[in-house]
């Protein structure tokens, strides 16, 4: 009788595990690009179980450009994704068919996108782009509207005075920029961080304030999300955040973790500290990104928008030609509501969970 107690005790138990196993959501993330190290934060917070104490089992998927995977998020092929906001806007003007999305979380709170010349180039400004080739990734990538409408400010007209070229990224994107197939490079962030540390000699051109202080990728979801799954949209942010923290604490653990995880990202050439020298400068490149709260005026809430950068991105887009209207209602394309959970947990703890952490040699 006592055995059969245990075993009936047992029974449950399992079932127990078996049912909160199972009470995990299934979270499909879509990058905008390869997995590189700009993703780290996240793979970390996977590392530290920070989602499945969300209830989260997060599944990431590989897109390339915001305008392909903007559609899986309408179709719900995609639960959240990490694009710039342009396309959501474009979509808004009259004509065109309003995708069904909604930003939820400003993840890169400045522009990451930079352009870059060969350092012998005789090319000093980008008003010297006139009759040139503009290397980019590809032609969906969320940089391309707000450089033609950069272009357009400074007088330059697509198929005419410049023309479009695309050359991934990587090794090959910086060949065809040092060997003249293209005259610059329109990359983003960590990219241009990789090149740099690659030893490659090249010039960043600068660009416009009003360009460099746009926000780049946020966290977006399916607007049916935002209204009847508000706990896992907040469950998500929370994870993300403290996987930013974590990588702000601990670097060194942090690029060696995502290495483990996507091993094929890890160089092959150089010594084992000049491979890590190299991650930490395009990983810094991005926390800087993550961690720059000028836009809401030093307030520290991580996924915090504000009114006034997403007008601004609405009057940069039409400035440069790429909206028909500045009459577009920015509070319909973004949410603040759910930022305060964001922000609802022990920085203290993820900090020292983070310290404990040991890189991998």
């Amino acid at each position: 009788m006592i055995q059969r107690i245990k075993s009936l005790a047992l029974g449950a138990l399992l079932a127990g595990a078996a049912l909160s196993a199972s009470a995990a959501e299934t979270v499909v993330f879509g990058t905008v690009t390869r997995i590189t190290l700009g993703y780290a934060p996240l793979v970390a917070a996977m590392e530290l179980g920070y989602f499945k104490q969300e209830d989260i089992d997060l599944q990431i998927r590989e897109f390339v450009g915001t305008a392909v995977l903007m559609p899986q998020i309408a179709t719900k092929q995609v639960t959240i994704g990490y694009p710039a906001a342009d396309t959501l806007i474009l979509t808004r003007q009259p004509g065109k068919d309003p995708l069904p999305a909604r930003f939820f979380y400003n993840a890169i709170r400045s522009s990451i996108w930079e352009f870059y010349v060969p350092e012998n180039s005789p090319i000093k400004s980008i008003k010297d782009l006139k009759g040139k080739k503009i290397g980019i990734a590809a032609l969906a990538n969320g940089n391309v509207p707000i450089t033609r409408a950069l272009f357009k400010e400074m007088g330059l007209v697509e198929g005419k005075d410049f023309e479009f070229q695309t050359i991934g990224v990587g090794a090959p994107a910086y060949n065809a920029l040092t060997t003249g197939q293209v005259d610059v490079y329109n990359t983003f962030d960590v990219n241009a961080a990789q090149m740099l540390a690659s030893g490659i000699k090249v010039r960043k051109l600068e660009i416009p304030a009003k360009y460099q202080q746009l926000m780049s990728n946020g966290y977006v979801t399916h607007e049916d999300n935002v209204r009847n799954n508000p706990k896992m949209l907040a469950g998500f942010g929370r994870a993300a955040t403290k996987g930013v923290i974590a990588c702000d604490e601990n670097p060194r653990w942090c690029v060696s973790t995502f290495w483990k995880h996507y091993p094929q990202s890890k160089p092959q050439q150089g010594t084992e500290e000049e491979k890590m020298a190299a991650a930490l400068q395009m990983l810094g490149a991005r926390q800087r990104g993550n961690l720059d709260f000028s836009d809401v005026g030093n307030q520290r809430k991580f996924g915090l928008y504000s009114p006034d950068v997403w007008k601004r991105y609405v009057q940069v887009l039409h400035d440069g030609g790429q909206l028909s209207t500045t009459n577009i209602d920015t509070s319909t394309l973004y949410t603040n509501a759910l930022v305060d959970e964001f922000n609802k947990f022990d920085e203290a703890k993820v900090r020292a969970e983070s310290r404990q952490q040991r890189a991998m040699p």
